[in-house]
């Protein structure tokens, strides 16, 4: 099957025309308890790995959060790795993702702080913390404890995959689409992409590569496809002459989010593409 491009260049302001967003903009506001700032200096390193809002949609937040809970990395060997960071496993909630910055990461650390409270907060992530630095943690039982831990780290990496999928929207972004098993990208799509890069680059753009693969079939298979998917596209960006440091990328097998009808209404992806088409893809962001 012909991998397909759903175009979405989305313009996000119009002051006398059209320009693009930083990766920084859209700080989240709302009251932050001043001891978070403390917080992060005891724990530097350890919650979120190497270093404007709007009310929250709930329809897109209930997504995030089924999605979040259904996970289950028993059986799977990446599952066995051990993690770093308290926030960081998933690659999308951790430091290394560009279109998070500190102010976003703050705003669902102090939702947590307002929960229950700064003490409890404070107690319980350096208590992990301590796990970490021990390799006691496993990406398994990270999922897990994210699900269970409802009052503090369930709400902090829901809210970060929350803040990621509301970043990607209010970016210039292309959806590429794979068949089934391909890694490959058609001749239509290639132009489409070329005309995309093209418009960014004229703008000083940056670009970050999300690659998924389905959850159907093996999972070490579709990662691996995921990996592949993300490497075919950074090579067309280089044939583009996009210098390899204004790349970025990331690739999820099992790992949420999946592109959910939801997230996909958020994103304005064609209504024809079913969950598997959206989910067997590369998302092209263009950020400064």
């Amino acid at each position: 099957m012909r991998a397909r491009v759903v175009v979405l260049i989305m313009v996000v302001l119009a002051l006398g025309g059209s320009s693009m967003l930083a990766a920084d903009d859209g700080v989240p506001s709302g009251n932050i308890d001043p001891r978070t700032e403390d917080l992060f200096a005891d724990l530097e390193g350890s919650l979120f790995g190497a270093e404007s809002d709007s009310e929250v949609d709930e329809v897109l937040m209930e997504s995030i959060h089924e999605d979040l809970d259904s996970i289950d990395f028993h059986g799977d060997l990446k599952g066995e790795e051990k993690v770093e960071s308290i926030f960081g496993a998933n690659p999308l909630t951790g430091e290394a993702n560009p279109l998070l910055n500190t102010s976003h990461r703050k705003r669902w650390l102090s939702t947590a702080i307002a929960g229950v409270g700064y003490d409890n907060v404070e107690k319980h992530l350096k208590r992990q913390a301590k796990d970490l630095e021990a390799g006691k943690v496993s990406r398994s039982e990270w999922y897990d404890h994210v699900a269970s831990c409802t009052k503090i780290c369930n709400p902090v990496v829901q809210g970060l995959l929350y803040e990621h999928v509301r970043q990607v929207a209010t970016h210039p972004h292309v959806l590429l689409t794979f068949g089934t098993g391909s890694a490959d990208l058609a001749a239509d799509d290639l132009r489409s992409m070329e005309r995309f890069v093209d418009s960014a680059v004229s703008r000083g753009a940056q670009f970050l590569l999300i690659g998924r693969g389905s959850r159907t079939g093996n999972r070490e298979f579709n990662r691996t496809l995921s990996a592949r998917r993300v490497e075919s596209v950074k090579a067309e960006l280089r044939r583009f002459g996009v210098a390899s440091e204004a790349v970025s990328g990331f690739w999820l097998g099992y790992e949420p989010p999946q592109i959910s009808g939801e997230i996909a209404q958020v994103y304005r992806i064609d209504h024809s593409l079913d969950e598997l088409s959206r989910n067997q893809s590369v998302m092209l962001v263009a950020f400064r």
